[in-house]
């Protein structure tokens, strides 16, 4: 499915909770719902060489690169964060780096995120985005590398 199409998808879900939220509360505890997708912290190793470290809130991000395209895994001491990164995960793994690097991320925005994000939040999450991003521009790289 097209990068797009993922991102349309996501904004579909959350259109009707947008459009019916009376309070924050309500928005968070669906988007917390979201969490429960990522996989148990047994199924995912936290190591030092994965962690984000963020104004609040650890992260831990991997990736493996597979037949040209990158594969993300990830997880989080904060249930709002994993509910985000499990968003991000679904729009961006499975994708080739080029994909990432040069995606127009808008489902953000269609979701109403900013209006509910705290500005520390929204930097944390454009932190992650940005080491997404260099992930997949360093595998660019090395396939290119590979190539020649």
């Amino acid at each position: 499915m097209h990068l797009d199409k993922v991102q349309d998808k996501i904004i579909e879900e959350f259109e009707f909770m947008v459009d019916q939220v009376k309070s924050q509360y309500r928005y968070f505890r669906h988007l917390v719902n979201v969490a429960a997708l990522l996989p148990t912290q047994a199924a995912f190793k936290r190591t030092n060489e994965k962690l984000i470290q963020l104004t609040r809130t650890k992260v831990w991000l991997d990736a493996e690169f597979i037949d040209g395209k990158v594969y993300f895994t990830a997880d989080s001491d904060s249930h709002i964060m994993k509910s985000l990164l499990q968003l991000y995960l679904r729009v961006f793994s499975g994708r080739t780096p080029h994909e990432i690097v040069n995606s127009n991320l808008y489902f953000t925005d269609e979701i109403n995120l900013d209006r509910f994000l705290s500005a520390d939040r929204r930097t944390e999450l454009s932190s992650v985005l940005q080491r997404m991003r260099s992930v997949a521009a360093g595998f660019k790289v090395k396939s290119l590398k590979a190539a020649s």
